[in-house]
């Protein structure tokens, strides 16, 4: 029994295997048995989860242990839900019977057991890419807030060298559109920064393959939570059939034909993104900001170079104006997940480890590790991280994460939690970050705060077309839409730029003997089918 009264099966010492399916790895002890952590679990309930991590497409992965039979006990992947490249692998090998059906087994786990409460996930997620059509479920959604004091703040931006807005007079907050930041990153472009060690600088980079130079076009985009809307006929339309849609992309090619935004970073890894920025080579950044802070913290130049801390540029604005938020649906219509592989040694006990984990004493062991060593408890009950170590973090967080990761802590956290309840719990989303949050980064996410958009939207009716499962292979084809935007970036030409984007419009519209308009007449049939329709 735990300290909550829940009780759990003891198991004779069973080590299973998981799969962490993200391209760029998964970092854990080095002793994944025998670590401090892994210990005391093994003590309470008699299992070992030993993580393997991945350095390639998590799409071709997934075909690939799918194709082999080569699969570990679970696999936490992407589920992005709709026509995700990954979901849709996913779903295959759960029709194919290749995947545990998990649905009448995680009401027994009372800690996971809210994973599919409306709320935590969206109506739209588990009625569309949950719920099959035989009622089986095979996927756990991980990653979703169990509390809405539990909403991940994730701090998409720009975020601009300090010095560079200093040199040239540029007060960042005012910059609200796209169009305002190409200005500024042209200006960046003809000062002549170095870095900090003396060399030429690139504008803007990003971080692997490319993730998110969205983030640069952001005032193109409108704030909704789906790619549909209603044009001024009252049919239904989609984002990249639009005129916007041409435009938004051009910005990117301008910044790519101006010498702004870095060639490499389409193809590029994380770490050779977080290099650049780490480096100062990178005068503006993007996506997470705390993923740009702690690039600076890696390499000391947040310390050494602190005119150098890079800013958020901004928040830029959507296309009508308002202000940037973080647009959530009622509940998370896709997220990482987990998926149980009929190769699986033990489901029993792989549930029981998940249940253990997301239990307020499993989260608090993995996250904070001992009490009276790692962490103390506040006058609240709250556990804190020690002093020693919160000032240590506060310093050089990643040498502190390298330190307690060797003893379990920090870690297994990051891809096994399942309704979040950390913020609920603890009164902090994760260690340190009540007293040792980098406040540059706590600061920005008061900038950009979640805001939750009630009903079921739009895009969930898609899957009643007849035929959607083949025609939404091409028509949300993600790898051939880059491939066609990634041609328009690197044309010699606005104008021929502007033709390979029209051509993947009139690729959509004529495929499959014209069925996109087809179904954009069924969506908007479909469309006043209910009553808390969003868009």
């Amino acid at each position: 029994m735990d300290e909550d009264g829940n009780k759990y099966k003891k198991f004779d010492d069973v080590q299973l295997k998981m799969l962490i399916c993200w391209n760029g790895g998964f970092k854990t002890a080095d002793d994944q048995y025998n670590n401090d952590v892994a210990k005391a679990i093994r003590d309470k309930i008699g299992v070992t989860v030993e993580f393997e991590g991945i350095n390639m497409s998590e799409t071709e992965k997934l075909n690939q242990i799918f194709a082999t039979g080569d699969m570990p006990d679970m696999i936490n992947a992407p589920y992005w839900g709709g026509t995700a490249g990954e979901t849709g692998v996913i779903k295959k090998g759960g029709n194919e019977g290749r995947l545990i059906d998990i649905k009448d087994m995680v009401p027994n786990y009372p800690n996971i057991a809210d994973a599919y409460d409306i709320g935590v996930i969206s109506t739209k997620y588990l009625e569309n890419d949950i719920e099959t059509e035989s009622g089986a479920r095979y996927v756990l959604p991980t990653e979703v807030a169990g509390s809405k004091e539990d909403i991940a703040l994730w701090g998409y931006g720009v975020f601009v060298r300090g010095d560079v807005p200093e040199a040239l007079g540029v007060d960042v907050s005012t910059i609200k559109t796209s169009e305002q930041l190409m200005d500024f990153m042209k200006q960046a472009r003809d000062y002549g920064f170095k870095d900090i060690n003396g060399n030429d600088c690139i504008v803007a980079t990003t971080y692997h393959n490319g993730w998110s130079y969205d983030d640069y076009a952001q005032s193109f985009s409108e704030k909704k939570l789906t790619s549909y809307a209603l044009d001024e006929n009252g049919k239904m339309t989609h984002f990249n059939l639009t005129e916007d849609y041409v435009n938004k992309q051009l910005f990117i090619w301008e910044m790519v034909h101006e010498g702004i935004l870095d060639k490499e970073c389409f193809t590029q890894t994380d770490d050779r993104g977080k290099e650049k920025v780490g480096n100062g080579t990178a005068l503006f950044s993007c996506a997470q900001y705390g993923i740009t802070v702690d690039a600076t913290k890696l390499t000391g130049l947040y310390d050494t170079h602190p005119e150098m801390r890079y800013i958020p540029v901004g928040p830029l604005n959507y296309k009508d104006g308002s202000p940037l938020v973080q647009i959530e649906s009622e509940g998370r219509s896709g997220s990482p997940a987990i998926v149980f592989p009929t190769t699986c040694s033990n489901i029993d006990a792989a549930l029981t480890w998940l249940d253990y984990l997301n239990s307020k004493e499993g989260t608090k062991l993995i996250c904070y590790g001992f009490e009276g060593d790692t962490y103390e408890l506040n006058e609240q009950g709250q556990p804190r991280m020690n002093a020693d170590l919160t000032a240590r973090y506060a310093e050089n967080a990643e040498a502190v994460k390298e330190e307690l990761r060797e003893r379990g802590i920090m870690y297994m956290a990051s891809r096994t939690y399942v309704a979040k309840k950390n913020n609920l719990w603890f009164g902090e989303p994760g260690p340190f970050e009540a007293d040792a949050l980098d406040p540059y980064v706590a600061d920005y996410r008061k900038q950009r705060p979640a805001e939750v958009i009630p009903g079921y939207a739009i895009d969930a009716l898609a899957p009643g077309f007849e035929g959607y499962d083949e025609f939404s292979q091409w028509a949300f084809d993600g790898e051939k839409e880059k491939e066609y935007k990634e041609r328009a970036f690197f044309a010699d030409t606005e104008e021929e730029a502007r033709s390979i984007l029209e051509d993947y419009q009139e690729y959509l519209r004529t495929q499959d003997g014209g069925k996109m308009q087809e179904f954009l007449d069924y969506m908007t049939e479909v469309s006043t089918s209910r009553d808390d329709i969003v868009y």
